[in-house]
Protein backbone atom coordinates (compact mmCIF):
# COMPACT_ATOMS: atom_id res chain seq x y z
CA UNK A 1 0.00 0.00 0.00
CA UNK A 2 1.72 3.19 -1.29
CA UNK A 3 1.40 6.74 0.44
CA UNK A 4 0.90 9.67 -1.67
CA UNK A 5 1.27 12.70 -0.01
CA UNK A 6 0.40 16.00 -1.50
CA UNK A 7 -2.00 18.99 -1.03
CA UNK A 8 -5.46 19.72 -1.51
CA UNK A 9 -5.22 21.91 -4.93
CA UNK A 10 -8.04 23.83 -6.76
CA UNK A 11 -7.63 22.18 -10.96
CA UNK A 12 -8.62 24.74 -13.06
CA UNK A 13 -10.36 22.93 -16.29
CA UNK A 14 -13.47 22.31 -18.05
CA UNK A 15 -16.74 21.59 -15.96
CA UNK A 16 -17.66 18.58 -15.55
CA UNK A 17 -21.73 20.14 -16.44
CA UNK A 18 -23.09 18.51 -19.51
CA UNK A 19 -25.70 20.96 -21.16
CA UNK A 20 -28.67 18.50 -21.28
CA UNK A 21 -32.12 18.57 -20.52
CA UNK A 22 -33.03 20.80 -17.66
CA UNK A 23 -35.53 18.72 -16.19
CA UNK A 24 -38.81 20.89 -14.17
CA UNK A 25 -37.73 21.04 -10.16
CA UNK A 26 -39.53 19.28 -7.54
CA UNK A 27 -39.99 21.62 -4.92
CA UNK A 28 -40.38 18.48 -2.51
CA UNK A 29 -36.28 17.66 -2.92
CA UNK A 30 -33.75 20.21 -0.96
CA UNK A 31 -31.22 21.34 -2.79
CA UNK A 32 -28.81 20.88 -0.06
CA UNK A 33 -27.51 18.14 2.73
CA UNK A 34 -28.78 14.63 2.35
CA UNK A 35 -32.42 14.57 0.55
CA UNK A 36 -33.68 10.98 0.64
CA UNK A 37 -35.60 7.94 -1.34
CA UNK A 38 -37.39 5.00 -0.24
CA UNK A 39 -37.45 2.06 -2.07
CA UNK A 40 -40.60 0.22 -1.87
CA UNK A 41 -42.43 0.65 1.59
CA UNK A 42 -44.81 -2.61 2.07
CA UNK A 43 -42.78 -2.83 5.55
CA UNK A 44 -43.15 0.35 6.44
CA UNK A 45 -45.61 0.55 9.54
CA UNK A 46 -45.14 4.03 10.28
CA UNK A 47 -44.65 6.55 7.58
CA UNK A 48 -44.54 9.45 9.85
CA UNK A 49 -40.48 7.91 10.28
CA UNK A 50 -40.19 9.99 6.68
CA UNK A 51 -40.07 12.94 8.08
CA UNK A 52 -39.20 12.45 11.87
CA UNK A 53 -35.22 13.18 11.42
CA UNK A 54 -33.11 15.81 10.01
CA UNK A 55 -32.70 14.38 6.71
CA UNK A 56 -36.03 13.64 5.17
CA UNK A 57 -37.59 10.96 2.93
CA UNK A 58 -38.85 12.83 -0.46
CA UNK A 59 -39.86 10.39 -2.65
CA UNK A 60 -40.98 6.64 -2.80
CA UNK A 61 -39.89 4.09 -5.35
CA UNK A 62 -43.37 2.03 -5.77
CA UNK A 63 -45.39 3.10 -3.19
CA UNK A 64 -48.29 1.21 -1.70
CA UNK A 65 -50.90 4.23 -1.45
CA UNK A 66 -50.68 7.82 -3.71
CA UNK A 67 -51.48 9.30 -0.75
CA UNK A 68 -48.32 10.24 1.53
CA UNK A 69 -46.91 12.61 4.39
CA UNK A 70 -46.62 16.40 3.40
CA UNK A 71 -43.26 16.66 1.13
CA UNK A 72 -43.39 13.08 0.09
CA UNK A 73 -44.00 11.97 -3.61
CA UNK A 74 -45.12 8.70 -4.27
CA UNK A 75 -44.22 6.51 -7.32
CA UNK A 76 -46.68 3.78 -8.76
CA UNK A 77 -44.20 0.85 -10.07
CA UNK A 78 -44.70 -0.46 -13.40
CA UNK A 79 -41.86 -2.84 -15.19
CA UNK A 80 -41.37 -1.37 -18.66
CA UNK A 81 -41.52 -4.09 -20.87
CA UNK A 82 -43.64 -6.86 -18.85
CA UNK A 83 -47.35 -6.79 -17.92
CA UNK A 84 -47.71 -4.84 -14.37
CA UNK A 85 -50.55 -7.56 -13.96
CA UNK A 86 -49.63 -11.35 -13.42
CA UNK A 87 -53.34 -11.79 -13.47
CA UNK A 88 -53.18 -11.12 -17.10
CA UNK A 89 -50.56 -14.15 -17.55
CA UNK A 90 -48.58 -15.10 -20.82
CA UNK A 91 -51.41 -17.93 -22.26
CA UNK A 92 -54.37 -14.79 -21.71
CA UNK A 93 -51.63 -12.86 -23.98
CA UNK A 94 -51.10 -15.66 -26.08
CA UNK A 95 -55.00 -16.31 -26.89
CA UNK A 96 -55.81 -12.76 -27.37
CA UNK A 97 -53.29 -10.50 -28.61
CA UNK A 98 -50.28 -13.19 -29.99
CA UNK A 99 -48.58 -10.54 -31.92
CA UNK A 100 -47.79 -8.74 -28.52
CA UNK A 101 -45.15 -11.25 -26.80
CA UNK A 102 -41.58 -11.38 -26.95
CA UNK A 103 -39.57 -14.37 -27.88
CA UNK A 104 -35.84 -15.27 -27.58
CA UNK A 105 -34.00 -16.21 -30.38
CA UNK A 106 -35.43 -19.88 -30.33
CA UNK A 107 -39.19 -18.97 -30.82
CA UNK A 108 -40.31 -20.78 -28.17
CA UNK A 109 -38.83 -19.14 -24.95
CA UNK A 110 -40.65 -15.72 -23.69
CA UNK A 111 -38.12 -13.37 -23.06
CA UNK A 112 -39.16 -12.86 -19.45
CA UNK A 113 -35.47 -11.27 -18.13
CA UNK A 114 -37.47 -12.69 -14.47
CA UNK A 115 -38.91 -16.12 -13.57
CA UNK A 116 -40.46 -15.45 -10.13
CA UNK A 117 -42.03 -18.39 -7.92
CA UNK A 118 -45.53 -17.70 -9.99
CA UNK A 119 -43.21 -17.94 -13.30
CA UNK A 120 -42.56 -14.27 -15.51
CA UNK A 121 -44.84 -11.53 -16.05
CA UNK A 122 -45.36 -11.50 -20.07
CA UNK A 123 -42.66 -9.72 -22.16
CA UNK A 124 -44.51 -7.34 -24.43
CA UNK A 125 -43.64 -5.29 -27.66
CA UNK A 126 -43.11 -1.94 -26.61
CA UNK A 127 -42.36 -0.69 -29.82
CA UNK A 128 -46.06 -1.62 -30.85
CA UNK A 129 -48.50 1.38 -30.52
CA UNK A 130 -51.59 -1.06 -29.96
CA UNK A 131 -49.34 -2.52 -27.02
CA UNK A 132 -48.39 1.21 -25.96
CA UNK A 133 -51.91 2.77 -25.89
CA UNK A 134 -52.99 -0.92 -24.10
CA UNK A 135 -50.36 -0.90 -21.53
CA UNK A 136 -51.12 3.45 -20.73
CA UNK A 137 -54.76 2.60 -20.09
CA UNK A 138 -55.26 -0.22 -19.12
CA UNK A 139 -52.03 0.28 -16.13
CA UNK A 140 -51.14 3.27 -15.72
CA UNK A 141 -53.82 5.77 -16.25
CA UNK A 142 -55.81 3.87 -13.13
CA UNK A 143 -53.02 4.82 -11.07
CA UNK A 144 -53.07 8.44 -12.68
CA UNK A 145 -56.44 8.67 -11.43
CA UNK A 146 -55.65 6.95 -8.40
CA UNK A 147 -53.58 10.12 -7.28
CA UNK A 148 -50.33 8.94 -7.85
CA UNK A 149 -47.82 11.69 -9.46
CA UNK A 150 -45.14 9.85 -10.62
CA UNK A 151 -44.68 6.44 -12.06
CA UNK A 152 -41.39 4.23 -11.82
CA UNK A 153 -40.66 2.60 -14.70
CA UNK A 154 -38.06 -0.30 -13.46
CA UNK A 155 -35.42 -2.13 -15.72
CA UNK A 156 -35.45 0.20 -18.48
CA UNK A 157 -32.09 -1.68 -19.54
CA UNK A 158 -30.70 -0.95 -22.78
CA UNK A 159 -28.71 -4.10 -23.20
CA UNK A 160 -31.62 -6.36 -23.86
CA UNK A 161 -31.32 -8.02 -20.85
CA UNK A 162 -34.11 -10.68 -21.83
CA UNK A 163 -32.45 -11.32 -24.81
CA UNK A 164 -35.42 -10.42 -26.76
CA UNK A 165 -35.50 -11.26 -29.96
CA UNK A 166 -39.03 -11.04 -31.55
CA UNK A 167 -42.57 -12.34 -32.17
CA UNK A 168 -45.22 -14.08 -34.18
CA UNK A 169 -48.28 -12.68 -36.67
CA UNK A 170 -50.54 -14.93 -36.78
CA UNK A 171 -47.52 -18.15 -37.78
CA UNK A 172 -45.07 -15.74 -39.18
CA UNK A 173 -41.91 -15.09 -37.01
CA UNK A 174 -41.12 -11.09 -37.29
CA UNK A 175 -37.63 -10.58 -36.28
CA UNK A 176 -36.96 -7.12 -34.12
CA UNK A 177 -33.52 -7.96 -32.40
CA UNK A 178 -30.29 -9.83 -32.57
CA UNK A 179 -31.20 -10.96 -28.75
CA UNK A 180 -27.82 -9.79 -28.02
CA UNK A 181 -26.55 -7.37 -25.48
CA UNK A 182 -25.94 -4.44 -27.85
CA UNK A 183 -28.73 -3.67 -30.52
CA UNK A 184 -29.27 -0.38 -31.36
CA UNK A 185 -32.75 -0.77 -32.51
CA UNK A 186 -33.89 -2.42 -29.04
CA UNK A 187 -32.23 0.59 -27.48
CA UNK A 188 -33.58 3.05 -29.89
CA UNK A 189 -37.37 1.53 -29.38
CA UNK A 190 -36.59 1.59 -24.90
CA UNK A 191 -36.06 5.27 -25.35
CA UNK A 192 -38.79 6.01 -27.27
CA UNK A 193 -41.10 3.82 -25.04
CA UNK A 194 -39.99 6.11 -22.56
CA UNK A 195 -40.68 9.42 -24.31
CA UNK A 196 -44.13 8.38 -25.39
CA UNK A 197 -44.49 7.81 -21.76
CA UNK A 198 -43.30 11.19 -20.81
CA UNK A 199 -45.36 13.03 -23.90
CA UNK A 200 -48.63 11.20 -22.28
CA UNK A 201 -48.02 11.90 -18.55
CA UNK A 202 -46.59 15.47 -18.05
CA UNK A 203 -49.72 17.40 -19.82
CA UNK A 204 -51.60 15.35 -16.58
CA UNK A 205 -49.19 16.65 -14.37
CA UNK A 206 -47.55 13.27 -14.13
CA UNK A 207 -43.60 12.37 -14.02
CA UNK A 208 -41.30 9.45 -14.91
CA UNK A 209 -38.76 8.37 -13.29
CA UNK A 210 -36.59 5.09 -14.19
CA UNK A 211 -34.46 2.41 -13.52
CA UNK A 212 -31.43 3.03 -15.62
CA UNK A 213 -28.12 1.26 -15.58
CA UNK A 214 -25.21 3.13 -17.08
CA UNK A 215 -23.39 0.62 -17.79
CA UNK A 216 -25.28 -1.16 -20.47
CA UNK A 217 -24.51 0.70 -23.62
CA UNK A 218 -22.81 4.17 -24.73
CA UNK A 219 -22.60 7.02 -22.31
CA UNK A 220 -24.54 8.88 -25.15
CA UNK A 221 -27.23 6.50 -25.94
CA UNK A 222 -27.69 6.16 -21.60
CA UNK A 223 -28.38 10.10 -21.78
CA UNK A 224 -31.06 9.99 -24.44
CA UNK A 225 -32.64 7.59 -22.31
CA UNK A 226 -32.43 9.65 -19.34
CA UNK A 227 -33.08 12.70 -20.96
CA UNK A 228 -36.32 11.52 -21.93
CA UNK A 229 -37.83 10.89 -18.17
CA UNK A 230 -37.88 13.45 -15.08
CA UNK A 231 -35.96 11.07 -12.68
CA UNK A 232 -32.61 8.78 -12.98
CA UNK A 233 -32.63 5.95 -10.60
CA UNK A 234 -29.78 4.33 -9.95
CA UNK A 235 -29.13 0.90 -8.50
CA UNK A 236 -25.82 1.02 -8.69
CA UNK A 237 -24.81 3.70 -6.58
CA UNK A 238 -21.18 4.24 -5.38
CA UNK A 239 -21.80 0.66 -3.22
CA UNK A 240 -23.32 -2.12 -4.94
CA UNK A 241 -24.16 -5.93 -3.50
CA UNK A 242 -21.84 -4.90 -0.22
CA UNK A 243 -18.85 -4.05 -1.98
CA UNK A 244 -17.52 -0.28 -2.45
CA UNK A 245 -17.02 0.52 -6.11
CA UNK A 246 -13.42 2.02 -6.31
CA UNK A 247 -10.59 2.68 -8.80
CA UNK A 248 -11.85 3.09 -12.80
CA UNK A 249 -15.25 2.00 -12.33
CA UNK A 250 -15.52 4.79 -9.26
CA UNK A 251 -14.21 7.51 -12.07
CA UNK A 252 -16.54 6.70 -14.66
CA UNK A 253 -19.31 6.24 -12.82
CA UNK A 254 -18.80 9.52 -11.02
CA UNK A 255 -17.51 12.16 -14.15
CA UNK A 256 -21.32 10.23 -16.18
CA UNK A 257 -23.44 11.01 -12.71
CA UNK A 258 -21.28 14.92 -12.87
CA UNK A 259 -23.12 14.98 -16.92
CA UNK A 260 -26.80 14.32 -15.31
CA UNK A 261 -27.36 15.25 -11.76
CA UNK A 262 -26.75 19.52 -12.23
CA UNK A 263 -29.76 19.18 -14.10
CA UNK A 264 -31.80 16.31 -13.82
CA UNK A 265 -33.59 14.47 -10.65
CA UNK A 266 -31.82 11.38 -9.37
CA UNK A 267 -32.05 8.68 -6.84
CA UNK A 268 -28.37 7.34 -5.83
CA UNK A 269 -29.33 3.63 -4.45
CA UNK A 270 -26.56 1.81 -2.19
CA UNK A 271 -26.74 -2.17 -1.17
CA UNK A 272 -24.74 -1.90 1.59
CA UNK A 273 -23.11 -4.99 3.57
CA UNK A 274 -25.40 -6.80 5.43
CA UNK A 275 -28.77 -4.84 7.53
CA UNK A 276 -28.53 -1.15 7.08
CA UNK A 277 -28.37 -0.24 10.85
CA UNK A 278 -25.56 -2.84 11.72
CA UNK A 279 -23.61 -1.85 8.45
CA UNK A 280 -19.87 -0.98 8.65
CA UNK A 281 -19.79 2.97 9.99
CA UNK A 282 -17.11 3.33 7.45
CA UNK A 283 -19.11 2.12 4.93
CA UNK A 284 -22.35 4.51 5.30
CA UNK A 285 -19.66 7.34 5.63
CA UNK A 286 -18.53 6.38 2.18
CA UNK A 287 -21.85 6.24 0.72
CA UNK A 288 -22.50 9.58 2.58
CA UNK A 289 -19.56 11.49 1.24
CA UNK A 290 -19.84 10.15 -2.53
CA UNK A 291 -24.00 11.30 -2.51
CA UNK A 292 -22.40 15.06 -1.02
CA UNK A 293 -19.48 14.87 -3.29
CA UNK A 294 -21.59 14.20 -6.70
CA UNK A 295 -25.28 15.45 -5.82
CA UNK A 296 -27.08 18.07 -7.73
CA UNK A 297 -29.76 20.11 -6.08
CA UNK A 298 -32.44 17.27 -6.96
CA UNK A 299 -30.19 14.46 -5.78
CA UNK A 300 -31.78 11.59 -3.32
CA UNK A 301 -30.06 8.88 -1.63
CA UNK A 302 -31.46 5.32 -0.79
CA UNK A 303 -29.57 2.67 1.41
CA UNK A 304 -30.84 -1.05 1.21
CA UNK A 305 -29.18 -4.02 2.85
CA UNK A 306 -27.44 -6.67 0.83
CA UNK A 307 -26.70 -10.45 2.61
CA UNK A 308 -27.49 -13.14 -0.22
CA UNK A 309 -29.39 -10.73 -1.82
CA UNK A 310 -31.05 -7.04 -1.68
CA UNK A 311 -33.77 -6.39 0.72
CA UNK A 312 -35.70 -3.04 0.10
CA UNK A 313 -39.33 -2.21 1.64
CA UNK A 314 -37.52 -1.42 5.21
CA UNK A 315 -37.18 1.99 6.52
CA UNK A 316 -33.87 2.50 7.99
CA UNK A 317 -32.21 5.72 9.00
CA UNK A 318 -28.60 6.03 10.34
CA UNK A 319 -27.77 8.69 12.68
CA UNK A 320 -24.50 9.61 10.53
CA UNK A 321 -27.31 11.07 8.32
CA UNK A 322 -28.34 13.86 11.48
CA UNK A 323 -25.49 16.09 9.56
CA UNK A 324 -26.22 19.71 8.75
CA UNK A 325 -23.42 20.43 6.44
CA UNK A 326 -25.43 22.76 4.41
CA UNK A 327 -25.35 23.76 0.71
CA UNK A 328 -22.89 22.91 -1.85
CA UNK A 329 -20.66 26.18 -2.61
CA UNK A 330 -18.59 24.94 -5.46
CA UNK A 331 -17.79 22.21 -7.63
CA UNK A 332 -16.01 18.90 -6.53
CA UNK A 333 -11.97 18.73 -7.61
CA UNK A 334 -9.64 16.54 -7.13
CA UNK A 335 -6.63 16.63 -5.27
CA UNK A 336 -3.22 16.06 -5.72
CA UNK A 337 -3.60 12.93 -4.26
CA UNK A 338 -6.29 11.54 -5.89
CA UNK A 339 -8.95 12.63 -3.19
CA UNK A 340 -11.93 14.32 -4.06
CA UNK A 341 -13.37 17.25 -1.90
CA UNK A 342 -16.14 19.55 -2.29
CA UNK A 343 -17.35 22.64 0.32
CA UNK A 344 -20.58 23.04 1.48
CA UNK A 345 -21.41 26.09 3.39
CA UNK A 346 -21.40 24.49 7.09
CA UNK A 347 -18.70 21.46 5.85
CA UNK A 348 -16.56 18.96 3.81
CA UNK A 349 -17.14 16.02 2.37
CA UNK A 350 -13.82 14.00 0.75
CA UNK A 351 -13.50 10.63 -0.89
CA UNK A 352 -10.29 8.89 -1.82
CA UNK A 353 -11.59 6.22 -4.13
CA UNK A 354 -8.23 4.35 -4.93
CA UNK A 355 -8.78 0.68 -3.34
CA UNK A 356 -5.02 0.75 -2.50
CA UNK A 357 -3.51 3.75 -1.96
CA UNK A 358 -3.85 6.22 1.01
CA UNK A 359 -4.26 9.84 0.31
CA UNK A 360 -2.95 12.77 2.47
CA UNK A 361 -5.45 16.21 2.17
CA UNK A 362 -4.25 19.32 3.34
CA UNK A 363 -7.56 20.43 4.73
CA UNK A 364 -8.84 24.32 4.63
CA UNK A 365 -7.49 26.57 7.85
CA UNK A 366 -9.60 25.33 10.85
CA UNK A 367 -11.53 22.84 12.52
CA UNK A 368 -13.23 20.63 11.53
CA UNK A 369 -15.79 17.79 13.49
CA UNK A 370 -16.20 14.26 11.87
CA UNK A 371 -19.41 12.51 11.86
CA UNK A 372 -17.40 10.46 15.14
CA UNK A 373 -17.46 13.79 16.86
CA UNK A 374 -13.73 14.02 16.65
CA UNK A 375 -11.86 17.57 15.89
CA UNK A 376 -9.46 17.67 13.16
CA UNK A 377 -7.39 20.02 11.01
CA UNK A 378 -4.44 20.67 8.95
CA UNK A 379 -3.92 17.49 7.05
CA UNK A 380 -6.24 14.27 7.10
CA UNK A 381 -5.02 11.28 5.50
CA UNK A 382 -7.39 8.99 3.95
CA UNK A 383 -7.58 5.48 3.57
CA UNK A 384 -8.20 3.46 0.45
CA UNK A 385 -11.68 3.22 -0.23
CA UNK A 386 -12.93 5.84 2.05
CA UNK A 387 -14.86 8.82 2.69
CA UNK A 388 -15.01 11.46 5.28
CA UNK A 389 -18.10 13.96 6.19
CA UNK A 390 -16.43 17.16 8.28
CA UNK A 391 -18.71 20.15 9.67
CA UNK A 392 -17.67 23.20 11.60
Amino acid sequence: MKTLLYSFLILSGTTLFAQHKRSDPFPEIPSGGIALAQVFDSKVTDPSQYTAHLSKVCYIWGALKAEQPAGVIASKYFPSIRTPDKKLSIAWYQEYHPDWVMYQEDRITPAYGYVYSYGGLTPLDVSNPEVQEFYFNTFILPAVKSGYKMVAMDNVDLGNWPKSAGHFKGKEWVQLYTGKKDDPVFQQNMISWMQYLSAKLRPLGVRVSANIKATTASAEVILKVIDAVDMWVDETGFCHRGENITGGAWKKAFLFLRKVAPVKAYVSINQVKGLVPQAPAAQIEWVLANYLLSRGPQSLLALAEYGKTTVYHYFDYRKEMDVAIGEPVAEPEESGSGAWIRPYTRGLCLVNPSAVNVAAVQLPKGKWKTLRGNVIENEVNMDPASGLVLTR
